[in-house]
């Protein structure tokens, strides 16, 4: 790192200058003796890695820098850098393919995406120590890119990016600070800024999900240029902070902390009156542009400096010289918090067909202020139950709304998951990942599922956020997951029918008609294709029964196999339906399936029974069917019913002593038809 390269403050809106030349000369004359910031013994480059004679850097702070054994490899096409810089911002965690999408694509991503996406990564693995066979470490023959479940991984050693060189100089100096080696700390966050060649990324073309990280270290490097001005204020070192404090106060004029630190160091260098003026100055541009007056905390400063309090004086040291040891040590919260200020963290939006009343709806019920506005007063979250069938949609439906609410929930909008109906995540799982998502680290979460609810509600006050929260299967599940007051949302979807009193409103989606589920086909398979099988069409739209995934599903079998007719896949589908990998693998029957298996026992047995019935059965029937008796029929009917894998009709039947007749729905039938043992049982 050349010395003139050295930076040692910035603003948050991204204002770089060399405000301290006392401290620029001294690291410039540290670098050029050889002092080493995270180097090893032989002289390593600082943030570099060494490879059997391989040297990788990847530079994020600042322009995107990629060097191999010194020598700039870079990309230069604009998506490929995107997607390098998200690996590297992540490296060593898998990033999951959907994000990839959204940051490259953003909400309209190609038909091809998934290919192109591929081609990216293909053309990343062609740079010299990203490869496949790119050793990473001694003796360690393995991908540097990695393709993972779900996603890829960039596995580097810490040392590869100075992001990690930044994040290690942190923590060495806040370690130091904390056993009262002062002046360590201070040193090692200088070396720490010095770190950054500019605003993070600064030439790239970035997307939504790199922009999250970009004002993550954005924001932690201001919270380190605060902690290395405590630790100078603390030092004594006063005069040669009222140049740079000067500067990042014009640069942010509403930031109450930098005026009170500015205050307190010319206060310290004799400079009363120029002291006072700063607040005046910030008390007139908060009231002009916010309307509020300072808070107490710089007012409180504002008399001690009118009344020349002593206790502004610099501490004075107790212990040696050399480490100033004694000199208490700059104030850190112990509390977890948060490393990423609020974001969105969604799956990529999908256009809907036919729903364009029920997104209406939806969003005008989360949106909907209530009676006295948004503040303490007006109660809790807006909490809005969408449920359905399986295969109507409900996962998409909710993203998509959620999409739609970009600027309601200025502050976030998050999309978390239960998972498979048959071995759903538990609350504290969900809430880690709530937490996460919001810029929580994992190592730094409380254990216990009440303090992660409590953590969650706390980060949530005061902040607009949304919470998108899938695969419910019951009310018990929302309890730890509400927002804590009324200017947020939770849209919680799934395939059971959900009561509570927590809910503000409930929809349930219905299947499409018969004009919608054809045009869904028809995107799918074009118009031409429509026309050439018309009975095989109708008694396809018959078996989806107007559902989306399997309407999709079935479409996307019939594109990638165009000389099957579309009574050739119904009967392919009735005869491979009882195979779980076939079951598990396509999305005509997966949605079906996963509800099914998710069934008590009891209730996948009455599911194989009534599966050999095609139209309405009275309970009386289906208690003969079970070997039951009717009330218990009855129940056991009205179980399924709530989980929308038996529908409910008035009945006809004038014998009858119930009021409903029960059918099970055709393609439900279909994957327990093959086998009187409950198919759903082994997918």
């Amino acid at each position: 790192m050349c010395s003139n390269h050295v930076l040692v403050s910035c603003s948050l809106a991204l204002r770089w200058t060399v405000s301290d030349p006392q401290s620029v000369e001294r690291i410039s004359s540290e670098l050029q003796a050889g002092v080493p910031t995270l180097a090893d013994a032989s002289g390593r480059a600082s943030g570099s890695m060494t490879m059997g004679g391989l040297v990788l850097r990847i530079g994020l702070l600042g322009p995107l820098q990629v060097l191999h054994n010194g020598v700039q490899v870079t990309p230069s096409a604009p998506k490929v850098r995107q997607v390098l810089a998200l690996l590297a911002l992540r490296a060593n965690d898998t990033v999951p393919h959907h994000q990839l999408v959204e940051e490259l694509w953003e909400e309209r991503p190609p038909t091809s995406a998934a290919t192109t996406l591929q081609t990216y990564i293909y053309q990343l693995r062609k740079l010299p120590g990203l490869g496949h066979q790119s050793p990473v470490g001694p003796g360690r023959d393995v991908p540097a890119l990695l393709t993972t479940p779900g996603g890829y991984r960039l596995s580097l050693p810490s040392s590869c990016t100075d992001v990690k060189e930044f994040d290690e100089l942190v923590i060495r100096a806040r370690r130091a600070m904390e056993e009262g080696a002062i002046t360590e700390g201070a040193e090692a966050l200088h070396r720490a800024l010095a770190v950054w060649r500019g605003p993070v990324l600064a030439d790239l073309s970035m997307g939504p999900v790199v922009g999250i990280d970009i004002l993550r270290l954005t924001e932690k490097r201001y919270e380190v240029l605060e902690e290395r001005i405590d630790a100078d204020l603390v030092l004594g070192r006063h005069h040669r902070l009222t140049s740079e404090l000067s500067a990042l106060a014009a640069d942010h004029p509403t930031r109450e902390g930098l005026h009170a630190k500015l205050m307190l160091a010319l206060h310290r260098a004799g400079r009363r009156s120029e002291a006072l003026e700063v607040f005046q100055r910030l008390r007139r541009v908060l009231a002009d542009e916010l309307g509020i007056e300072p808070g107490a905390d710089i007012q409180r400063l504002h008399q001690q400096v009118l009344a020349g309090d002593r206790a502004l004086d610099p501490p004075r040291p107790t212990g040696s010289p050399g480490s100033r040891r004694g000199v208490p040590a700059p104030r850190r919260p112990r509390a977890p918090e948060a490393a990423t200020p609020p974001a969105s963290v969604l799956p990529p939006d999908v256009p809907l067909i036919g729903r364009s009343d029920e997104v209406d709806l939806a969003v005008g019920l989360l949106t909907e202020e209530p009676e006295g506005g948004f503040g303490e007063e007006s109660g809790g979250p807006r909490c809005v139950a969408v449920v359905g069938p399986p295969g109507v949609g409900v996962t998409a439906f909710g993203v998509h709304v959620a999409h739609r609410l970009r600027t309601a929930f200025p502050d976030g909008r998050f999309h978390v998951s239960f998972g498979d109906p048959d071995d759903p995540l538990g609350v504290d799982d969900v809430l880690a990942s709530l937490l996460g998502a919001a810029g929580f680290r994992p190592s730094g979460l409380p254990a216990e599922r009440a303090e992660r609810a409590r953590l969650f509600r706390s980060w949530t006050a005061g902040r607009r956020v949304l919470i998108v929260v899938d695969e419910v299967t019951t009310a018990r599940q929302i309890t730890d997951l509400l927002p804590a007051e009324a200017g947020s949302a939770l849209l919680v979807t799934g395939h059971h029918r959900l009561h509570d009193t927590r809910f503000t409103a409930r929809m349930e989606l219905r299947p499409l008609g018969t004009r919608q589920a054809l045009e869904l086909i028809r995107q799918a398979l074009g118009r031409e294709r429509l026309h050439t099988d018309p009975i095989g069409l109708r008694e396809l739209l018959d078996l989806c029964g107007g559902l989306p995934g399997p309407l999709l599903g079935a479409g996307a079998l019939l594109a990638l196999r165009p000389h099957w007719t579309m009574r050739q896949l119904i009967d392919w589908m009735s005869r491979m339906c009882s195979e779980p990998a076939v079951v598990r693998r396509h999305q005509p029957w997966r949605c079906v399936a996963r509800c099914c298996s998710a069934l008590h026992p009891r209730l996948r047995d009455v599911l194989a029974r009534l599966a050999g019935e095609d139209g309405f059965v009275t309970v009386e029937q289906a208690a003969v069917l079970l070997e039951t008796g009717i009330e218990e029929a009855g129940e056991l009917l009205e179980e399924l019913v709530e989980c929308f894998l038996v529908d409910a009709d008035i009945s006809t039947d004038p014998t009858t002593s119930w009021f409903f007749q029960y059918r099970v729905p055709p393609l439900v039938r279909m994957v327990f038809r093959s086998s009187r043992d409950p198919v759903a049982a082994r997918v």
